[in-house]
């Protein structure tokens, strides 16, 4: 695949007993109409397989984006800000799996997942060999070998991206 880096991601996994954070950190530079420069950040914590809350900023030379997620006992408070794109909302069931997983375990059995840019749940598909999922008109694929993410095919509103591995 033809393309140019516009940046790193790094995604880590913390297990602390009951708990499991994970993190995803980049810092991008692209065109579009200009140069945009974009530090990202997502905090995603479980409390014995249960998602319990996200914390994301997007800070960006065009304008600074939020998500901010939180399990109340029997429902999530969603509280999101994104390019174009603005949600305050409440849903009322338990969510075991979110974008952020994606980068640590493929979803074979998983048929939903908390989008926490958009503060959406969204079906999983698999396609082939490739995940699909559908995330506010976004079709993102993520593709698997022997059980660990190779690549992930990211559209966004603003640019596309490929995501692979590095070892």
């Amino acid at each position: 695949m033809a393309g140019i880096s516009i940046g790193e991601m790094t995604a880590k996994k913390f297990d602390r007993g009951e708990e499991v954070v994970y993190e995803l950190s980049s810092n991008v530079s692209f065109w579009f109409f200009g140069r945009i420069n974009l530090d990202y950040f997502t905090k995603t914590t479980y409390k014995d397989g249960l998602l319990r809350t996200v914390r994301l900023t997007s800070n960006t030379n065009r304008g600074n984006f939020k998500s901010d997620i939180d399990w109340k006992g029997d429902h999530y408070k969603v509280q999101t800000t994104n390019y174009k794109y603005e949600l305050d909302t409440t849903i009322h069931k338990p969510l075991y799996f979110s974008a952020a997983v994606f980068y640590f375990q493929e979803p074979k059995q998983v048929k939903e997942f908390m989008a926490e840019a958009y503060g959406l749940v969204s079906p999983i598909v698999k396609k082939g060999e490739y995940y699909e999922v559908d995330v506010n008109g976004n079709r993102n694929r993520f593709y698997y070998k022997n059980g660990e993410l190779e690549k992930a095919v990211m559209q966004f509103p603003v640019k596309n991206y490929v995501i692979t591995r590095k070892d």
